[in-house]
């Protein structure tokens, strides 16, 4: 099979990506409280060479942002050096280098961010009482941290930003009305609620226009969820045509936390569907990703006209040469992600994923 959609070039605003392979900013747990890249940070990006774009992990814009303690952070100066690394890495496999800025809103807790205030758009029944609701010049102090981390990670040598606003952190907790109950130009209908997000991505555009080079403005972007009331489709597709009007360039089209029933013309993913239904209400570019697990499906969801780059997690993950095994015309020597269940262990222990531990024994 030639993959012909898969592996030819796209172009997004001024930069050519040269296939459509993206890896999705997947997190490895590897940094410490004081969000520092590690030498096993960059050993995963170098080991996960041949997508077109690789986006870094989510990388807090400010500590009480941190999902994590082991969060990568671009709070500070300081780390501007450890991001450059990634970059370099990453562009050294011929990539262009992405990296993915993030708040996580009401997603934390005392332990993961160093005992910092955890901050809401609104108390809910699923918040902790400890939470703070943010104040409005709380929110703006927020959106200028997001243009900030942009600079740093331009600096470092990113060619994509990507805001965070899907899987129930920030951006979604003011996206979608099961979180966000506020009565002020931040809440209410959709215009009001996607305003935060369009806030930040105007903030990330001014330093991306400021760059000597071409830098893409990207957002995940969850365009629905399980919440009661729900983020609806309509919402979502209401929400990512303000956000292109705003200078969005790039869309990486995900759920906002939970993820009901969709029927879907794919019988191996509902999440893909999602980036269909939104690209048909755009005229930029739009990312699907989903339970991809072959060179074969994503061939087929780019036909498909689904997307028009396809990101490619756990399978990554399950085998780093993944991409450069497509490249090569050897799919057939891929470690197939094989769904571990309770829970993928990545999110535990890397070193346990059957696949991984196969496709390292074999291409030793």
């Amino acid at each position: 099979m030639s993959y012909e959609y898969l592996l030819s070039p796209i172009r997004v605003g001024r930069v050519t990506i040269p296939n459509r392979i993206v890896m999705p900013p997947l997190v490895i747990w590897k940094a410490g409280l004081d969000g520092f890249v590690t030498d096993e940070h960059v050993a995963h990006y170098a080991r996960s060479a041949g997508p077109g774009l690789c986006i870094v992990e989510a990388t807090a814009v400010s500590p009480e942002g941190r999902l994590a303690a082991t969060q990568i952070g671009a709070w500070s100066d300081e780390h501007t050096d450890g991001l450059a690394r990634l970059a370099a890495t990453i562009h050294d496999s011929g990539a262009v280098a992405g990296i993915q800025i993030h708040h996580a809103g009401g997603r934390t807790n005392a332990q993961k961010n160093g005992g910092l205030p955890i901050l809401v758009p609104s108390h809910t029944e699923k918040t902790p009482d400890s939470a703070v609701v943010l104040s409005g010049l709380q929110i703006e102090k927020i959106i200028e941290d997001f243009g900030v981390a942009a600079r740093r990670c331009i600096a470092a040598g990113f060619d994509v930003i990507e805001i965070h606003g899907a899987h129930g952190y920030l951006g979604s907790q003011f996206l979608s009305p099961s979180t966000n109950k506020r009565t002020d130009e931040w809440g209410g209908d959709i215009d009001n609620r996607v305003r935060f997000l369009t806030e930040c991505v105007r903030t990330v555009r001014e330093e991306a226009r400021a760059a000597e080079r071409p830098v893409i403005v990207a957002v995940r972007l969850g365009v629905l969820d399980g919440g009661t009331p729900p983020l609806t489709q309509d919402d979502g597709c209401a929400a990512a045509i303000r956000l292109a009007e705003a200078g969005v360039e790039l869309f990486d089209i995900s759920h906002a936390g939970s993820l009901p029933d969709v029927e879907s013309a794919v019988p191996w993913s509902q999440t893909l569907e999602l980036a269909r239904a939104t690209k048909s209400c755009l005229d930029v570019p739009v990312i699907g990703v989903g339970g991809i697990k072959t060179p074969a499906q994503a061939e087929e969801a780019l036909d498909a006209e689904i997307a028009d780059m396809i990101a490619v997690g756990r399978a990554i993950l399950a085998d780093q040469a993944w991409a450069a095994k497509t490249i090569a015309g050897t799919p057939e020597q891929i470690a197939l992600c094989i769904d571990c269940k309770p829970r993928c262990f990545h999110f535990t222990d890397p070193e346990k994923c059957p696949p991984r531990r196969a496709a390292r024994s074999r291409d030793a």
